[in-house]
């Protein structure tokens, strides 16, 4: 019985060596894995001297951190209402005052921070409606996959750093000094800082988009717009209603702080009550604000899955 040669050589009358597939892919494989070994080595390193500054720059010490956090309850301390279990549910008396010691007395402004959570609330909504429809524009252009050339990539990807590179604070205070104090202020610096965030998210939902429907619309030749409109937008909704929803709890909190700089909201009241009282008005608030962002977290939260579709839990 005649031996079969190797593919790749063979052991003829030249006098070559015969070609070892296992030993070269053995001998390639080693190779990667002691390529792969050094990289490691050299990110655990990076990352352990980076740790390491940012300790040290930070001041992130045992013993500085359990000096400090008694002081965290001994402020709160000093923020607890004098309520008195006699006169806790008193209402006001025939004069319209309030009863020291009640709820009434601790909420004396109850109607002014429900009016100024209601504004915070609105101010979120706008701005997530307007920075989700710039995010949705650009994400087309700005996905790499989609892009109908690389100016309009470049350009799309730099605009979205922009605007989510900027704090919405220092947007506020921007704003606040060029059309004055008031939620308009408070509204634009987080549209912009939303459409930079929702930007970049939707233009990575839209670079693992099926390619397929594009494929098919091309063929047909729609423009490319119609690819987006008809090839990709129903593919990626879902994701743009998840993560816009999820941003507009952010917006809510961003909202609540960034009236510290007088662009409108609860915001205000809060920099307000800190800056005059440090009293149980701060605390006060402090719940108001804390209560709103959980309700509107679980109501989000159901119309998210609602919108997406429990069944895909």
């Amino acid at each position: 019985m005649t031996d079969i040669p190797m593919r790749g050589g063979s052991a003829g009358a030249s006098g070559d060596a015969p070609f070892d597939a296992v030993s070269t892919f053995e001998r390639h494989r080693a190779e990667l894995k002691a390529s792969k070994r050094v990289w490691n080595m050299l990110t655990l390193g990076a990352f352990t001297i980076a740790l390491g500054l940012s300790i040290w720059i930070s001041n992130f010490y045992p013993e500085r951190l359990a000096e400090g956090l008694p002081r965290i309850f001994e402020y709160f301390g000093t923020i607890l209402p004098d309520l008195q279990w006699d006169q806790l549910f008193e209402g006001r008396d025939a004069q319209g005052n309030a009863v020291p010691g009640s709820i009434t007395f601790w909420y004396t402004d109850f109607w002014t921070y429900m009016e100024l959570l209601l504004e915070t609330i609105l101010m979120a909504i706008t701005a997530t409606l307007m920075g989700a429809a710039v995010a949705f524009v650009l994400s087309f252009p700005a996905a790499a996959n989609l892009a109908p050339n690389g100016w309009a990539y470049w350009f799309s990807r730099r605009f979205l750093e922009f605007c989510r590179g900027v704090p919405e604070i220092l947007l506020a205070l921007v704003f606040v000094f060029a059309i004055g104090i008031g939620p308009l202020a408070g509204v634009l610096a987080i549209a912009i800082h939303t459409g930079g965030a929702l930007g970049k998210l939707f233009a990575e939902v839209n670079e693992n988009a099926s390619d397929r429907p594009v494929e098919g619309i091309t063929a047909v030749g729609g423009s490319w717009t119609e690819k987006m409109l008809y090839g990709v937008v129903p593919q990626v909704m879902p994701n743009f209603f998840s993560y816009a929803m999820l941003r507009f709890e952010i917006n809510v909190r961003a909202s609540s702080i960034i009236g510290f700089v007088g662009a409108g909201g609860i915001g205000a009241e809060l920099n307000r009550v800190i800056s005059f009282y440090s009293d149980d008005r701060v605390l006060a608030v402090l719940i108001l604000v804390i209560l709103m962002v959980t309700i509107i977290d679980l109501i989000s939260e159901d119309i998210r899955h609602r919108f997406i579709g429990k069944e895909n839990f």
